[in-house]
């Protein structure tokens, strides 16, 4: 090629905008196309639980909020995809996507299993940045997640709680 013109990798690469400050490490930015017939590409991380996690001992009210808006955001969206607060001293070990805010990014980097994605925002960037997160998920590129059946809407629900805290 000469000097000037971009591969299609290049081309297809597409930087994280100011509006969704983020960082998804250990996976390729959504460089791929989704396979045909309209189902996830064959490279695409399978995402059944996305934790919003904080310090322990310290629950900023607005990070709180944010994990609230991602759960009703999932559950809106009709994708079958777990949103959970946890500290990073506790990490569930079934974590697909890490989301932390910006002071908590060398911790989380520490506290996370290699190659979980890490989603690094502050609280007041979130509603963009979950938007965008849905949308790689319905998109099926470089994440993908299960849609739930409307008809399980109807059904009766069982849960288990241990205390005040609801049990998955």
């Amino acid at each position: 090629m000469s000097d000037g013109e971009e591969t299609p990798e290049q081309q297809a690469h597409t930087p994280p905008t100011a509006q969704t400050p983020q960082t998804a490490e250990g996976l390729p930015q959504a460089d791929a196309a989704e396979a045909p017939g309209g189902g996830p590409a064959p490279g695409a991380k399978m995402v059944r639980r996305v934790v919003c996690s904080y310090q322990l001992g310290w629950l900023p009210g607005d990070w709180l909020q944010t994990w609230r808006r991602l759960d009703r955001l999932f559950a809106r969206s009709g994708l079958n995809v777990k949103a959970t607060l946890a500290p990073l001293e506790d990490l569930p070990t079934d974590t697909d996507i890490l989301v932390v805010p910006p002071e908590l990014r060398e911790a989380a980097r520490a506290a996370a299993l290699p190659n979980t994605p890490i989603l690094v925002m502050p609280a007041s960037a979130a509603a963009g940045a979950f938007a965008d997160l849905v949308s790689r998920l319905e998109a099926g590129t470089e994440f993908t997640a299960e849609h739930t059946d409307p008809a399980d809407n109807d059904k009766p629900k069982i849960v288990s709680y241990r205390g005040h805290t609801l049990l998955d």
